[in-house]
């Protein structure tokens, strides 16, 4: 059963967000690992991945109705039939963004946790960074679990931009609403999904930044 944060994390969350304070770097160490370890799952990922394409799904069948709705044909039967096309988008939809807003608080939680104890030792003094550090903040991005939410926050900031400039398209064609509708939501869907995967991925790497500090000759 997929849970959005495990069991056995759930007290490495509250002690970071209480400050725990003087801990042993072990300890921290160990933490962090297991925050870190449960925010990078790929079932998270994943339910991410399927959340935003329900979204993007329930988008298309509401600009549909939107076309209908205005198409001009015959209001009263067009009115009726974007109606249900509306009500299958909001089943569709409701589970989609409550999905997707859920991951993202869950996963706020688990990526400050990891970051809180990923530089505790370093903030307390009682590590000092080392010049092998230099290397694991600078390709910290490319750690299996970080990687792929970049790839996909690229790509959703990518789908962005074209979403906008085909919502421009529209205003100056003078295409039908429900297209405008469609490239405008997508626009709002698809920068929403980038900045909280990435939001999720720059907390970690601020917290591998204290290991930047390397201890002079």
């Amino acid at each position: 059963m997929f849970r959005l944060i495990l069991p056995e994390t759930v007290p490495d969350l509250v002690a970071a967000e209480s400050d725990a304070g003087d801990t042993r770097p072990m300890d921290a160490d160990a933490a962090a690992a297991r925050t870190r370890a449960d925010y990078g799952r790929a079932s998270r990922w994943g339910m991410g991945i399927l959340g935003t394409a329900g979204g993007f799904l329930a988008l298309l069948l509401a600009s549909f109705a939107v076309s209908v709705a205005t198409s001009g044909l015959d209001p009263f039967g067009d009115a009726l039939f974007a109606g249900f096309v509306l009500l299958v988008a909001a089943g569709v939809g409701g589970p989609a963004v409550w999905l997707l807003v859920a991951l993202h608080r869950s996963g706020r939680r688990l990526a400050r946790a990891a970051a809180y104890w990923a530089a505790l030792p370093y903030r307390q003094g009682r590590r000092t960074p080392t010049r092998g550090d230099w290397f694991a903040v600078r390709f910290l991005g490319f750690s299996s679990d970080l990687f792929p939410r970049l790839l996909t926050s690229g790509l959703c900031g990518l789908g962005t931009v074209f979403a906008v400039s085909l919502f421009v398209r529209t205003l100056v064609d003078g295409r039908p609403a429900g297209e405008g509708f469609l490239w405008l939501s997508s626009a709002v869907l698809f920068a929403s999904v980038c900045a909280g995967q990435f939001g999720g991925v720059q907390r970690l790497q601020n917290a591998f930044a204290a290991r930047e500090r390397v201890r002079r000759p």
